[in-house]
């Protein structure tokens, strides 16, 4: 008798070690595969789907996500960040272009209004992700005086597929024809050592708040945001863009011609099948006067 529970103490034993290592490498493939951040996506998106669906003052469940593109690794400048590695230019490109996409999707890709009929505050962002650029990337293939050209970022996504059915851009903008931006003028560069927002934005369905000058009422801004409307034609649903730049401005009129190094800030889409419109994912320094030229008049994601 001591022998047989002998042996089934053992087996026990055994079955227990067997689980546990079971229970390390399910964790190791799950890290691995990044599972952590995509449940943090989900978690988001479902809060706001749930918040669409059933209206109420509970917060959504969205969360920045520190980013930092790198070369070797190094990422001197973020805590803990999750590190995307690259070897190319189109490397990084695509990394960003996964960022945006995952930033419209998380925020139901212009199809769900999230925000109430509010009278005050009509503006809302979504800081998706802060990305820092590694030094590293300085001595990439491609990259000129330690900037990073935000024009062939949207050349890329007009050529490469987010999906079988469609580009990165005609998943963020509905279509592929860029031409009409580049007759406002550049999208602008991204400096290398920096960190930047991956921001999007919803509007109440009240008004266009960025239809607003930023230079009403006899006060001088360092900061402007104009927006310049359009419209495609179908299936395009560009509603028009942002241009942000610098400028002192006094007067409640203020044309583009007037803002200095003016770029294209963000793209203005509009929704489907809802009244609001959308700004959609774009990049911009983070804390910057051109990130405050956007006009976001509060930020629904926790950092």
């Amino acid at each position: 008798m001591k022998n047989k529970s002998g042996e089934l103490s053992t087996q026990q034993i055994v079955l227990i070690i067997i689980l546990i290592a079971s229970f390390i490498v399910i964790l190791f493939f799950l890290f691995r595969l990044g599972l952590g951040e995509k449940s943090e996506e989900q978690l988001c998106h479902n809060s706001v789907l749930q918040k669409a669906s059933v209206f109420t003052d509970a917060p959504l469940q969205c969360y920045r996500n520190y980013v930092c593109i790198t070369k070797d690794g190094s990422c001197e400048e973020l805590i803990k960040p999750e590190e995307i590695k690259v070897k190319s230019l189109d490397e990084v490109y695509k990394a960003l272009a996964d960022e945006m996409a995952d930033c419209w999707w998380m925020f139901g890709e212009g199809k769900v209004e999230y925000v109430g009929k509010d009278f005050t505050k009509n503006n809302y962002c979504s800081i998706c992700s802060q990305i820092y650029f590694d030094n590293s990337l300085e001595t990439l293939e491609g990259i000129e005086n330690e900037k990073i050209s935000k024009d062939e970022l949207y050349e890329y996504m007009t050529k490469n597929d987010y999906s079988k059915e469609q580009t990165y851009s005609q998943y963020l903008l509905g279509t592929n024809d860029l031409s009409i931006f580049k007759e406002q003028g550049s999208f602008g560069n991204i400096e290398i050592g920096k960190q930047y927002f991956n921001v999007m934005g919803i509007t109440s369905g009240v008004k266009n708040v960025w239809g607003s000058s930023l230079g009403a009422g006899g006060v001088a801004y360092t900061a402007v945001g104009l927006l310049k409307l359009f419209a495609l034609g179908p299936p395009g649903w560009v509603a028009g863009i942002i241009v942000v730049g610098s400028a002192t401005a006094t007067a409640g009129a203020l044309a583009i011609s007037d803002l200095i190094e003016p770029e294209v800030g963000a793209i203005i889409v509009e929704g489907r099948g809802i009244d609001n419109q959308f700004m959609a994912p774009t990049l911009q320094e983070a804390e910057s006067d051109k990130f405050k030229a956007l006009n976001c008049e509060e930020i629904l994601t926790y950092t």
